[in-house]
């Protein structure tokens, strides 16, 4: 190729890459692994916590345009019971698999586990190992697969030490070709030691490039208000090191409208390059659209050593797709989007409108049933219509915001702040550590079908009723939410043991999007 086609071809390139959204999809999508595949495009998977589908599948052939294809488990395995974090999706033998750390249902003195699940393709269906990779104390978390300078397959991940205030290195152990079993003893490649990095290192990705390797990783504290996210890079000639870290890191930090970048998947791309994956809060949302997924070139200096991109994120474009949408559940299932608490699965029935009903065991709390979807901007409207008729004494069905992470999961780090509609009453209740209050209470309307309205600028959220959804009627005062960060829009049930209810629509519009 002459000197000239390739400059021309380079420039192509770089204009491609300015066309891209920031971020690629509206949304929280934190901590993702992405793989490129002549052909198939960009597959993407990332943590969804307590929420179901766990791990959901997004597919791109360019960038700029996903779909939610699937998810890596539609139940979660047996083992594991809740805090589905950081999965790794790659290619294996004449399969996918996907390696992830979750909590285990019987801790026996075991802080995370690693799991792992394959398939035929990178799409599913995955079937789960059954049995967790490996468990210790400490807890494992972040698995990232790697061949050696021989071709050995390892598995590399890090132990949780931050959690015990300990230190938090990252190992590397032989694993087996099918990926099903770990072999030898763990040996450790690095660990935090350097003033910017605190008390927390994790997240290996590695790539190989000139009989080099280099290691991708995340330090510093990853999420909400006082985080400090940003990413370093190691090298070595050999996987098992030493290992040498740069010393002008972290090589991506905050900066551009955007804070705490972190858990970088490098991908190779068709051009025989690399891209960088990662998540960042937005700077002005106060947290509250969660870490959204983003994507930079990476390059090498002179030095030999890595950059992503200039060191910051790149700057907010539009383009991603919208979350805002309106659905009035005439399908055989619920739209992609929608997700529920893996440990509190409601039963749904869709077709004429949506009928959601509680499962018995979690008894008469407000929220007893939960569909939910992300949003992109915490300033947006959420409508939905309730059939009051389809309602049993006390039950309870409406509209929240959502704290997306694991603190959801019940326990006292559970958020949320909503309204509900009865037969007799119309209540706005908060969620927060200090237990659940009934902020407001007034007299239902008397019309079967009532439109209940979520508005939400930022912190300060306010609920509107309505027979007709064109004249409203305010329910208590405007409210600043609990949730300090990563809110989604959901519908409720509750307030009775068993309570369902039948929602004939919902739908979201946003105000503000970065």
């Amino acid at each position: 190729m002459g000197r000239v086609l390739r400059a021309r071809l380079s420039r192509a390139l770089v204009g491609a890459a300015l066309a891209l959204p920031v971020p690629l999809v509206g949304g929280e999508w934190p901590d993702p692994s992405v793989i490129f595949e002549a052909g198939g495009g960009y597959t993407a998977v990332t943590t969804s916590n307590g929420w179901a589908p766990t791990f959901r599948i997004l597919q791109s052939n360019d960038l700029s345009s996903w779909r939610i294809t699937g998810s890596v488990f539609r139940r979660p395995p047996r083992w594991a019971k809740t805090d589905f974090w950081a999965p790794e999706v790659t290619r294996l033998r004449n399969g996918y698999a996907v390696f992830y750390s979750a909590l285990p249902r019987r801790r026996r003195g075991s802080w995370y586990c690693l799991g792992v699940a394959t398939a035929p393709a990178a799409n599913g269906p995955y079937r789960d190992r059954g049995r967790p990779l490996r468990c210790n104390r400490y807890g494992s978390i972040d698995p990232f697969p790697v061949r050696d300078e021989n071709g050995v397959l390892h598995l590399l991940w890090k132990e949780d030490g931050n959690e015990f205030r300990r230190p938090t290195p990252i190992y590397a152990q032989q694993l087996s070709e099918d990926g099903m079993q770990l072999l030898g003893r763990p040996l450790e490649l690095i660990r935090n030691t350097e003033e910017w990095e605190q008390s927390v290192l994790e997240a290996p990705s590695v790539i190989r490039r000139n009989n080099m390797f280099y290691l991708f990783y995340s330090a510093n504290s990853c999420c909400g208000r006082p985080c400090a996210y940003a990413v370093g890079v190691a090298r070595s000639p050999t996987l098992i090191g030493p290992w040498e870290k740069y010393p002008g890191n972290p090589i991506l930090r905050s900066g551009n409208g955007w804070r705490c970048p972190g858990h970088a998947s490098i991908t190779p791309d068709s051009g025989g390059g690399f891209n960088a994956f990662f998540h960042a809060y937005r700077a002005g949302e106060g947290f509250l659209a969660g870490r959204q997924l983003l994507s930079e070139g990476v390059s090498f200096g002179p030095d030999g050593w890595p950059r992503i991109g200039a060191g910051v994120p790149p700057s907010p474009r539009p383009g991603a797709r919208s979350t805002a949408f309106s659905d009035s559940f005439s399908g055989r299932r619920p739209a992609p989007e929608w997700e529920w608490l893996n440990e509190r699965a409601p039963r749904i029935r869709t077709g004429s409108g949506l009928r959601m009903t509680a499962a018995a065991r979690t008894g008469k709390r407000l929220d007893a049933a939960v569909l939910a979807r992300r949003v992109r901007t915490a300033r947006y409207a959420a409508t939905t219509v309730v059939d009051r008729s389809s309602l049993r004494g006390d039950a309870l069905a409406g509209i929240a915001s959502y704290r997306s992470g694991f603190a959801a999961i019940g326990g006292s780090g559970f958020e949320a702040l909503g309204a509900a509609a009865g037969r007799e009453r119309l209540v706005v209740w908060r969620r927060s550590r200090g237990g659940t209050r009934v902020l407001a209470t007034v007299k239902a309307p008397s019309a079967r079908f009532l439109h209940v309205r979520m508005t939400s600028r930022g912190r300060t959220v306010s609920f509107q009723v309505s027979r007709n959804g064109r004249s409203w009627r305010t329910l208590g005062r405007p409210v600043r939410t609990p949730l300090e960060e990563t809110a989604r829009l959901a519908l409720t049930v509750g307030g009775r043991v068993g309570a369902g209810a039948r929602f004939t629509r919902a739908g979201l519009t946003e105000s503000s999007v970065p």
